[in-house]
């Protein structure tokens, strides 16, 4: 039998595809990837969940040397870590995930063969079961020069509009961290952040984004980016005023947080102009 060396990538400092000196043949497994999870973190007591609150065990894609899926591959599925601690459990057949404790980054393994092991780090946290407005932002004054470059970019965006996860339940009330708030527009309304239109969101880095992860003190934001030549709508040279709108939502098992969604409301001022 012919043998080759197939490798994969590294992201994040942690391996999400290995490699191994591996036979060809169609069903010799060759590469091992771990897809990204379907959510950042998982409730202590609860199992891995998507957006939408399904369970969502971790699923490893086997490859043989021509790069092709093999779709009948049955690799394993361990905690990397259960030397260190108990965070996690994991099905070692159905990779399904139930968090024990509280950890930020756990790493979970699959394994084919006996040369082919793949790594992704999880974290747990504490369940959301609140929500609260966090800090809003002082009124925009828009740049009506041309909004070109960087500088002026960032003068015709907003701080951050923030909201809050927390879990009441405990002693001391603590932030969830590591959980997937989304935000929208509202009004003026831009559904798909389209860029083009006269105001969407970003991140911290002025890149368009909808979601945001919590901090370890359970804060997620987005600023508000506007296009002076679009919004406020000018009224001659006179001074204009407009509201945005920004709608916060956080879930857990499919169901909203209490508190959620929050809607925070922006000022946004066109000066007078001669």
């Amino acid at each position: 039998m012919n043998r080759i060396l197939l490798c994969g990538g590294i992201a994040a400092a942690v391996a999400v595809a290995a490699c191994a000196d591996v036979g060809t043949g169609p069903e010799v497994p060759a590469a091992i990837e771990l897809p990204p999870f379907a959510f950042p973190t998982v409730v202590v007591g609860d199992t891995l969940r998507d957006s939408l609150g399904a369970v969502a065990p971790i699923k490893a894609i086997v490859r043989n040397s021509a790069g092709d899926i093999i779709a009948d591959a049955r690799p394993s599925y361990l905690y990397a870590d259960y030397t260190r601690d108990s965070a996690f459990r994991v099905d070692t057949i159905t990779g399904i995930v139930v968090a024990r404790a509280k950890v930020i980054a756990g790493r979970l393994a699959a394994r084919i063969g006996s040369s082919l092991q793949v790594l992704r780090t999880l974290s747990s946290t504490v369940r959301p079961d609140t929500a609260v407005s966090g800090s809003a932002p002082s009124a925009l004054i828009v740049s009506l020069l041309p909004d070109t470059g960087r500088t002026r970019a960032e003068g015709n965006t907003t701080g951050g509009v923030s909201v809050q996860l927390r879990n009441l339940q405990e002693t001391t009330p603590v932030g969830v961290d590591g959980w997937l708030v989304s935000f929208r527009l509202v009004k003026p309304t831009n559904p798909t952040n389209d860029t083009t239109k006269g105001v969407f969101l970003v991140d911290e880095q002025l890149r368009a984004s909808m979601l945001d992860t919590t901090s370890s003190e359970g804060t997620a934001s987005r600023r508000v980016r506007v296009r002076p030549a679009s919004f406020p709508v000018p009224q001659g040279s006179a001074r204009v005023t407009d509201t945005v709108i920004v709608e916060a939502t956080a879930r857990y098992r499919g169901q909203l947080v209490r508190g959620a969604p929050i809607r925070m409301l922006l000022q946004v001022v066109r000066p007078a102009s001669q």
